[in-house]
């Protein structure tokens, strides 16, 4: 077990020696240049031990066996890695939990256990066994994403290839909006030991601000498109900004029909004019994305148009992937720098300055990130494998059968299969009006 453990001092001295001294006397007895008496003294090696080696008798590990055979921890970690591929990795307690079961059922008693229960030392030990093993927090994922199976993403693949058919790096264009909120977010300070919370003084709000972002394969940021929330738009909140940079409002404070196609026709369609040959534009499934003109303009132009599949922005889209994270992490530190200096709510007439420090903080990493992004989505260079090795299949591969047929049975299979899609019974069901009559004291439906 992994203890403190300190080597207790005496006559009796176990395996004093190098293990790489070892394998050097072995292989120096066994080609005849030594004897074993000789490779004893040379390498520091006690004779009996050496003489075991050399004849291959006795070789047993120290200490007391593991409670689970070899084969049957193979086992075991079959089991595990399968689970952790179909999003449901098991913690410590789960573990253990099921070996207490699988030695209950095997008629098993193991005298090192409470109740055959493993302790955290079993645990450390058989993690400690297995370096293909590893200990990660785990990131919660909504089961609309986890819905998005193998067979979905090979088919947008497949037309993606035939989509991507002579379009150079550059022609290829991936958009997506964001929002960007009036909080910073929350962070590690130093307090006093033993106070419930800590508090620090921040004006903060939810109102957040939409922005589209566009990304070419070859590594260039488009000028981003602000959209605000408000029923009218002042100069004030279009100065200072990053250069070329469009500005719109909307009463939601989202992309609409009408902000998308401005977008597009003032900040994509400039892009792609300068361009030869076909373009490609890839981007979410939303139907306010798209409009007669939208789709008479990618004719015009020679621009074909890419719908990710729903739900599917987190493996398929490169701005979702490698860059909006390291960028909001810019923007979070830029606006408490702000808000330390300054009182109150974000001011719309500020937001494009704080827009442009974000972006130009990123600096040369932006390109990096793109161009990481591209990659990693299987896009730029094509490469569906980079997606689709990091997905299930509904139905389970060669080598998890094996693991199925002697571990699992069909019913523990199905219920993984539910817990992933998840059951649709505790929707929301069509909601019908009260008609509440007034001055009475009671309701009809």
């Amino acid at each position: 077990m992994p203890r403190n453990y300190r080597k207790q001092l005496g006559p009796r001295q176990n395996r004093n020696y190098d293990p790489v001294y070892l394998e050097r006397a072995i292989a120096a007895v066994r080609r005849g240049t030594l004897s074993i008496r000789t490779a004893s003294e040379q390498y520091a090696i006690p004779y009996t031990t050496l003489h075991r080696w050399v004849n291959n008798n006795n070789l047993l590990a120290y200490g007391r066996p593991p409670a689970l055979e070899n084969l049957e921890e193979e086992k075991l970690v079959k089991v595990l890695l399968i689970c952790a591929e179909w999003g449901f990795p098991m913690k410590s307690f789960d573990i253990r939990y099921i070996v207490q079961q699988y030695l209950n059922k095997s008629g098993k008693r193991e005298k090192r256990f409470s109740d055959n229960l493993p302790g955290l030392d079993w645990f450390k030990s058989f993690m400690a066994r297995h370096p293909n093993l590893t200990i990660k927090f785990a990131e919660n994922t909504k089961r609309v994403r986890a819905a998005v199976t193998y067979e979905v993403v090979e088919t947008y693949f497949a037309n993606l290839k035939q989509s991507l058919k002579d379009v150079p790096s550059a022609n290829v264009l991936n958009y997506d909006e964001t929002n960007f909120a009036d909080d910073p977010g929350a962070v590690k300070v130093v307090v006093k030991r033993g106070i419930k919370h800590a508090h620090r003084i921040m004006d903060t709000s939810k109102s957040s601000t939409s922005v589209m972002f566009a990304i070419s394969g070859d590594g260039n940021l488009l000028p981003p498109y602000v959209v605000y929330k408000a029923k009218h738009l002042y100069p004030g909140w279009t100065e200072g900004g990053f250069p070329n940079s469009r500005y719109n409002r909307t009463v939601s404070g989202w992309f609409d029909a009408n902000t998308f196609e401005d977008w597009f026709v003032t900040t994509a369609l400039p892009y792609f004019r300068n361009l030869d040959g076909p373009k490609l534009i890839i981007g979410d499934n939303l139907c306010s994305h798209l409009t007669i003109s939208v789709i008479q303009e990618c004719e015009k132009n020679n621009i074909r148009f890419v719908l990710l599949p729903p739900n599917s922005t987190h493996l398929l889209q490169p701005l979702d992937v490698a860059y909006f994270r390291p960028f909001k992490r810019s923007w979070r530190s830029i606006l408490e720098k702000w808000k330390l200096k300054n009182r109150g709510v974000l001011p719309k007439t500020v937001f494009p300055t704080l827009l442009k420090e974000s972006i130009e903080a990123v600096g040369a990493k932006s390109t990096a990130n793109i161009l990481a992004g591209f990659k990693a989505c299987g896009i730029v260079p094509f490469n569906p494998d980079t997606v689709l090795q990091k997905m299930v299949r509904l139905r389970p591969q060669e080598g998890q059968e094996r693991v199925m047929e002697t571990s699992w049975t069909e019913a523990i299979v199905s219920h993984l299969s539910d817990l992933r899609s998840g059951s649709n019974d505790a929707a929301p069901k069509k909601r019908e009006k009260i008609n509440c009559a007034i001055r009475t004291e009671h309701c009809s439906i």
